[in-house]
């Protein structure tokens, strides 16, 4: 049922733990979306961050780096996001350099399935990690706050950047860092005294999974043990969007 060369991420089971029916759509289907402009405004950003830094460019040519990357994404060019996308490069670009040079960006760890007694790898991809820390910068259009200034504790940090950050310091025995950026604002935070119950979560939500496939015979008997509902924000927002479209044909086959 799943591939030969199936791992875990911390992404899979953030879906799995928000909406295991659009785990299911996504990872034991196949089901890809269209290009996201918002998605893309992060990975522009956070690509025009990095060449800044590597090259040492100055701002007009971050600018022009975000906005390529922005565009061989797929991403829209005639909407908001590239604009955001090319501030937020530079916000990323400056807030960054503080932490010296970059020792890895984008470096992907594959581990043993035996260091969390699994029985299938886990593989993590950090953003930019220096000698001290790793920083993962998310792009986001603004940042929720309260009046007197403080992030509001409702949103930030969201439960599943913890759970990933968690995983991603135990995986490399390092100190980690969400950075929340805007065109207009940001904010560090960092991922010490969290606890283990978000470290917990993820790897409880890998043995979860690893246990559904392990008991169901088709990718139809997994379907059937959850209900499709389309609460969470993954599903979009309209009736027709594609997702929905294709879980709904899902589900409607596996109960024939």
């Amino acid at each position: 049922m799943l591939k030969k060369d199936f791992h875990h991420s911390a992404s899979s089971a953030n879906a799995f733990i928000d909406s295991p029916a659009y785990w299911i759509i996504t990872k034991l289907y196949g089901f890809e979306g269209p290009p996201n402009n918002r998605m893309i405004m992060g990975t522009a950003a956070e690509h025009g961050a990095y060449e800044g830094l590597s090259k040492s460019l100055d701002d007009k040519h971050i600018i022009k780096e975000t906005k390529k990357k922005y565009i061989d994404e797929g991403g829209d060019p005639d909407q908001k996001e590239l604009e955001m996308a090319e501030q937020i490069s530079i916000k990323f670009k400056e807030a960054l350099a503080e932490f010296g040079e970059v020792v890895n960006y984008q470096k992907e760890t594959i581990t043993t399935p035996e260091k969390f007694g699994l029985k299938y790898p886990i593989r993590c991809i950090t953003d930019f990690e220096f000698n001290d820390v790793i920083v993962d910068t998310k792009a986001t259009a603004y940042l929720k706050r309260l009046k007197k200034g403080t992030l509001d504790p409702n949103w930030y940090p969201k439960k599943s950047d913890v759970r990933q950050q968690m995983l991603y310091a135990r995986v490399n025995n390092k100190p980690t860092m969400l950075l929340y950026t805007s065109a207009a604002d940001q904010e560090a935070i960092d991922m010490v005294d969290r606890g283990e119950e978000p470290l917990n979560e993820i790897i409880s939500a890998f043995r979860s999974i690893e246990h559904i496939v392990s008991i169901a015979k088709t990718k139809e008997d997994v379907v059937r043990m959850f209900p499709l509902n389309f609460e969470n924000f993954r599903w979009g927002k309209t009736e027709d969007e594609p997702s929905r479209v294709f879980a709904r044909k899902i589900w409607q086959d596996a109960w024939k």
